[in-house]
């Protein structure tokens, strides 16, 4: 190793008071493999993501901070830092966009990773520690000429206290950042460790993923996500929004020793997981506050099914979607569900992006509806066995609610999703953020919803089950507004006016109405009766000032939809004249027809296909 710093006996030290001192340690790197690759799928699903947010997107970054050991060293923090660098590819790499647009992997075999060292007083090291950590966390990474890795040592007294780490999403996952800091320590109680299992490097992993097995792996998660989509509702809240707030998108925080133990003690008796146990608490709150009974959601898959997977260090996460269906008359039914919705989906998250938006954009057209794929739920895997449920009943979850937080976080006024929970921990205390767009869930709604969260599941561990009411009871969360009238088609909850006003927009239309073709052939004036009619259609008759197609109209309207409460129609009535005056159904089919159609490729909509199956898998025997 070599490094490039002032001696520590010559620098000047800090008197107690006095400001904190910083010196710059140069780790210099030379002579280790090196070389370029395309993105893992992993990092290509990470590169999306950051490419929607910029140029504020340093919110996905990962922080870690390390506590020392007493008996560490300077010289050992150094060593082991170099050694990780050293070992993991993935930490000395660029990531670079070429002349074709496309992203690609730039391993660096010579470098230089600068590590701060700021000196201070015993009784400001955790304070110190966490204004690195916010320094080093709020930039955003330049992926072209940066190592996706930043860090601070905080030192009192002459020794090393705490480490500070930020790594780009697009190098480490939660899980390689527990690898990360597992190797560290253990590099600092024996220099000279190495791993008990070698995990992939990043290059290897994307040359893998080229491998006739991962293209297998890619195929089932694609026939997944294929069934997925044809079925789903296409929001979480297909709703009309309330005003925003600002920022647009607040943040909560909670801490909960309450809460972790009462997943634990529900997950015990229902025998599901922990995390099964809050996605279907959430997703029952979430139906409460959009009025559904089935709410689609994109689940954080870990993507590690192999020891080899567990032992890597790199960005394995991706997200895959899961439909929870809620029981009105049963949260443990509900919670089995989430627990067999989220295990399908976490086995078959692992897939190719660029494939899974070409999916997407097809069942987009297809269907006739903006898919959004907005609200995430990431559960933060943690290694190791969960341990067994607590021994307290709920008189003793509640007297620990005394000691839960909740607290407001840095909000955003720009985020490409509408909801994020996520799950940073949920072993001894639960620690979880929920980020929401404030018109579907404003702060204070927010915060009902963390506070709630431990008391549905206390409760539900005390009585055995809950009603959809008495859930809605605990936390407190009323309804957002709906369109009316309610109409629902192809499972998707629609706003026939809204509809209306987009078709009418076009600037090629002079005259246009929209009815709803009922699953019996029965015409429709506007209103559908019954909500679960999933597959009547809706038809749209218009006239244009200038010739065109169902297709042309098809794809215009394709790029006006709002990603909620809007759908093209399913078939395209283009007539020469209109009634004389807004009319009904049998006034328009009275006029005469140029040309009508669906708009779709292959015209797949005009005619009436079966509903599709909701998805099942027979690995988890369903």
């Amino acid at each position: 190793m070599t490094s490039r710093a002032p001696d520590a006996a010559t620098a000047p030290a800090t008197a107690p008071g006095s400001a904190d001192l910083r010196e710059l340690v140069a780790l210099d790197f030379a002579g280790l493999d090196g070389g370029s690759a395309e993105l893992t799928w992993g990092q290509r699903f990470v590169w999306d993501i950051l490419e929607s947010l910029a140029p504020d997107n340093h919110f996905i970054s990962l922080r870690l901070r390390v506590r020392l050991p007493p008996d560490a060293t300077r010289e050992r923090v150094l060593g082991a830092l170099h050694t990780l660098v050293q070992r993991h590819e993935v930490l000395r790499t660029r990531f670079t966009e070429g002349q074709d647009g496309e992203p690609r992997q730039l391993c660096d075999g010579t470098g230089v990773l600068p590590v701060e060292v700021v000196r201070t007083v015993p009784g400001r090291v955790r304070r110190v520690a966490e204004q690195e950590e916010q320094r080093l966390w709020h930039e955003p990474f330049v992926h072209g000429s940066e190592w996706p890795l930043r860090t601070s040592i905080v030192v009192a007294e002459g020794r090393p206290r705490q480490v500070v780490f930020v790594f780009s999403h697009l190098s480490v996952d939660a899980w390689g950042c527990t690898v990360l800091r597992g190797e560290f320590l253990e590099l600092l109680r024996n220099t000279q460790a190495t791993p008990a299992l070698a995990g992939w490097q990043s290059r290897a992993r994307a040359a893998f993923e080229q491998s006739a097995p991962a293209r297998r792996a890619n195929d089932a998660s694609l026939a997944y996500w294929r069934r997925m989509l044809e079925t789903a509702p296409q929001t979480a809240f297909p709703n009309l929004p309330a005003a925003g707030e600002t920022p647009l998108f607040p943040g909560v925080g909670l801490t909960s020793a309450a809460l972790a133990a009462a997943a634990r003690a529900v997950a015990g008796r229902l025998r599901v997981s922990p995390a099964a146990a809050v996605l279907g608490a959430l997703a029952t709150v979430i139906g409460i506050r959009s009025g559904t009974d089935a709410v689609p959601l994109v689940l954080a898959a870990g993507n590690r099914f192999t020891p080899v997977d567990s032992a890597s260090v790199g960005t394995f996460y991706q997200g895959a979607p899961a439909l929870v269906r809620l029981d009105a008359g049963s949260l443990a039914r509900t919670v089995k569900a989430a627990h067999q919705a989220s295990a399908l989906a976490y086995l078959r998250g692992q897939s190719d992006p660029r494939d899974v938006a070409r999916l997407m954009a097809e069942t987009a057209t297809a269907r006739g509806v903006s898919l959004g794929m907005l609200s995430t739920v990431n559960v933060a895997p943690e290694p190791g066995t969960a341990g067994p449920p607590p021994a307290l009943g709920a008189a003793g979850l509640r007297e620990l609610t005394a000691q839960t937080e909740v607290t407001d976080l840095e909000g955003r006024d720009k985020e490409q999703l509408k909801l994020y929970f996520h799950v940073k921990a949920l072993r001894s205390r639960a620690v979880i953020e929920l980020f929401s767009d404030s018109r579907l869930l404003d702060a204070a709604s927010a915060r009902k919803v963390l506070a709630g969260l431990e008391i549905v599941l206390i409760e539900l561990f005390e009585a055995g089950d809950l009603t959809r009411e008495r859930v809605a009871e605990l936390v407190g969360v009323s309804e957002l507004a709906v369109p009316e009238p309610k109409v629902v088609i192809d499972h998707c909850r629609i706003d026939l006016d809204a509809v209306r006003a987009l078709l009418a927009d076009l600037p090629e239309v002079t005259a246009s109405d929209i009815f709803v073709e009922r699953a019996d052939n029965g015409d429709g004036d506007g209103a559908a009766d019954n909500a679960d009619a999933n597959d009547d259609r809706l038809v749209a008759y218009l006239v244009t000032a200038a010739p065109t197609t169902p297709e042309h109209l098809h794809t215009a309207l394709l790029d006006r939809l709002d990603g909620n409460l809007t759908m093209t129609p399913h078939r395209y009535v283009l007539c020469r004249d209109a009634p004389p005056r807004p009319g009904t159904r049998a006034d328009w089919q009275r006029q005469p027809v140029i040309q009508q159609g669906s708009g779709r490729p292959g015209g797949g909509a005009a005619a009436r296909p079966p509903a599709p199956t909701p998805s099942t898998d027979a690995r988890l025997g369903a």
